[in-house]
């Protein structure tokens, strides 16, 4: 993993720290400011990533909210902009069975825990599976007409263009409504 040293990178990276950690404690600008014995334009200019905190006004910053010095320093994924262009990613049945549908991983990334699929398929393929995994599951239909079978809830019908949220591990399966081709993107995002 690269890290983005800049200067530009360090100061936005330390200032939206600072921002999420000062939100996440529920202080004011100012609060935070007079605890820390610096001017509350100081803190404004770091959380904007105008101004660059010395080391000792980090470890009182970090005191002050609660957490480790180390949390309010940035780290940069050179890599954190991922581009899969079409055709990329492996194919991946949906089950073992001989005409099971076949997707596409367009992303499996364990530091961002994080899953991206597609879809294709059609009444032909053979989508009678039940699953359950860990994670959220974000489904949205692209094109066709789907069934989400959820078990113990009532189906849910979807249309070109909507969406669905459900937890992982409550058993579904995909039923293909229509003659057409079923085109969907899923996101599985894992709990950390």
């Amino acid at each position: 993993m690269s890290v983005d040293t800049t200067p530009n990178a360090i100061r936005s990276g330390v200032g939206q720290a600072v921002h999420r950690a000062r939100k996440a404690a529920r202080l004011s600008m100012r609060e935070l400011a007079d605890q820390c014995g610096v001017s509350q334009p100081f803190i404004s200019a770091i959380e904007r990533g105008h101004s660059t905190p010395s080391l000792a006004t980090l470890y009182k910053l970090a005191d002050v909210l609660g957490i480790e010095p180390a949390a309010l320093l940035p780290v940069h994924r050179a890599d954190e902009v991922s581009v899969i262009r079409a055709g990329d990613g492996r194919l991946v049945p949906t089950s073992d069975r001989p005409h099971a549908a076949v997707g596409r991983v367009l992303l499996s990334d364990d530091t961002r825990h994080l899953e991206i699929f597609e879809y294709v398929m059609s009444k032909k393929d053979d989508l009678d599976v039940w699953y359950a995994h860990d994670g959220d599951v974000i489904l949205r239909l692209l094109e066709g007409r789907l069934r989400l079978e959820l078990s113990g809830r009532p189906d849910v019908v979807l249309e070109p263009g909507d969406c669905v949220v459900h937890p992982g591990p409550i058993s579904h399966r995909w039923v293909v409504d229509t003659a057409d081709t079923v085109r969907l993107f899923i996101v599985v995002v894992r709990h950390r």
